[in-house]
C-alpha cells in the first residue's frame, strides 16, 4: 500500500531507514550509524517543512518499506525557464524480490503527483549499487543523463604540509575574487563549460543553450553569497580560471559533518594545460584546512584531468551518482 506520510508520522520513517538499500554521505568513512541516521531524518524533516514538498512510503502491514520524497526545484526552473521537480531519497529495504513492485508503486505514485502540479521535468539522482531502483526509473521512461564521482580529501591522511604541487607557469596567481570580477568570472565560465558533457548538456530536452546558462547562473548565486571562498586564478592580469568552495551547511555542522564543499571550478581553454585547476584546488585545499577533516567534489565521471590533477594532490574516489531525467511534458 502507497500512503502519502506527514511531519506528524516522521517517527515511523526512525525505524525504516536503517534497513533501506540506501543511504546518505556514503562517500564520507568513519560515520557512525546513528549519526548517518540523524542526519537523514533530519535532512528529510527540513524537506518535508517546505509546502512543495510530500512523501510517499510504502507499507507492508503496518512496517515502511520504501520511500520516496517529491519536491519543487526553484532554481532549476527559474534558470531552465521549465517547471522541474526532484525525486529524492527513492529507496526500499535490502533489495528482494518484492523490491521491484514497491519501487514501481513509489514511482507510479510520485510522477502522478509531479504530473498534478504541473511539473514538466522530474529529476532523480541514485547510486551506482542501488539496481533495482536504476531498473525501475529506466522502466518508467527516466533516461539517464550523467554519472559523477564523488572526489574526497582527508586532511587526517593527507596533510597540506606533504604535498607534492607540480611547478607553477610563469605569472600564474591566484587570490580571492572580488565583487568586480563576477563579469570577467562569467565570461570564463561561459568559455569553460561551452563543450561540457554534464546533464543538462546531455538531455536533448533542455532549452537550446541553456547548459551554458545553469552555470553562469551558479557563478552569480555564488558571488551574491551561496559561495564561502571563490578563488580566482590570473595570469598576467588576465582571469584564466575560478574556483567554489563552500562550508558545510547548518545541517551537516549539526549532525558533526566535517566538510567542506569545492562545489565547481572553470579554466578558459585559452589557458587548458597549464596547471589552473591544480593551482586552484591545492591554494583551496590550504584556505580550508582549518575548517573542515574532508574536503569534497563531484567530477563528471569523464573529466579525467580533473580526475588526473585530484589524485595527484592526494584526492580519493569515495562515491558515485547517476543522475536520471524524465519529461512529464514535451
Amino acid at each position: 500500500m502507497i500512503a502519502r506520510l506527514d511531519l506528524a508520522a516522521i517517527a515511523d520513517l526512525k525505524e525504516a531507514l536503517p534497513r533501506f538499500g540506501y543511504r546518505p554521505v556514503a562517500h564520507l568513512p568513519n560515520l557512525r550509524p546513528e549519526q548517518v541516521l540523524g542526519y537523514w531524518l533530519d535532512e528529510i524533516t527540513e524537506e518535508l517543512a517546505d509546502e512543495s514538498s510530500v512523501a510517499f512510503v510504502a507499507r507492508d502491514r503496518e512496517l515502511i518499506e520504501g520511500f520516496v520524497l517529491y519536491a519543487d526545484s526553484p532554481w532549476d526552473t527559474k534558470v531552465v525557464g521549465r517547471r522541474i521537480g526532484f525525486l529524492k531519497h527513492l529507496a526500499v529495504k535490502a533489495e528482494d524480490a518484492g523490491s521491484q513492485d514497491m519501487l514501481d508503486a513509489l514511482l507510479d505514485q510520485a510522477i502522478r503527483h509531479a504530473v498534478s502540479r504541473g511539473t514538466e521535468c522530474l529529476m532523480c539522482k541514485v547510486q551506482p549499487l542501488q539496481f533495482d531502483t536504476v531498473h525501475a526509473l529506466e522502466r518508467h521512461g527516466f533516461l539517464l543523463m550523467d554519472t559523477l564521482l564523488d572526489f574526497l580529501l582527508d586532511f587526517s591522511r593527507t596533510p597540506v604540509e606533504g604535498m607534492s604541487v607540480p611547478k607553477r607557469a610563469n605569472g600564474l596567481t591566484t587570490r580571492l575574487g572580488r565583487p568586480s570580477d563576477l563579469p570577467e568570472v562569467l565570461a570564463v565560465s561561459g568559455r569553460a563549460f561551452a563543450n561540457h558533457y554534464g546533464r543538462y548538456n546531455s538531455d536533448p530536452k533542455m532549452p537550446h543553450g541553456i547548459a551554458t546558462e545553469v552555470y553562469r547562473e551558479w557563478v552569480r548565486s555564488s558571488f551574491h553569497g551561496w559561495a564561502d571562498w571563490i578563488l580566482v586564478a590570473e595570469i598576467e592580469g588576465r582571469i584564466a580560471g575560478f574556483g567554489v568552495w563552500k562550508k558545510a551547511s547548518t545541517l551537516e555542522a549539526r549532525h558533526a559533518l566535517k566538510l567542506v564543499h569545492y562545489n565547481l571550478a572553470g579554466v578558459h581553454p585559452d589557458f587548458s594545460g597549464r596547471g589552473i585547476y591544480t593551482a586552484l584546488a591545492a591554494d583551496g585545499m590550504r584556505m580550508t584546512q582549518s575548517f573542515a577533516r574532508y574536503l569534497d567534489g563531484p567530477v563528471h565521471v569523464s573529466n579525467y584531468p580533473v580526475h588526473r590533477a585530484l589524485q595527484k594532490l592526494g584526492w580519493k574516489i569515495a562515491g558515485a551518482r547517476h543522475s536520471f531525467h524524465k519529461w512529464l511534458k514535451a
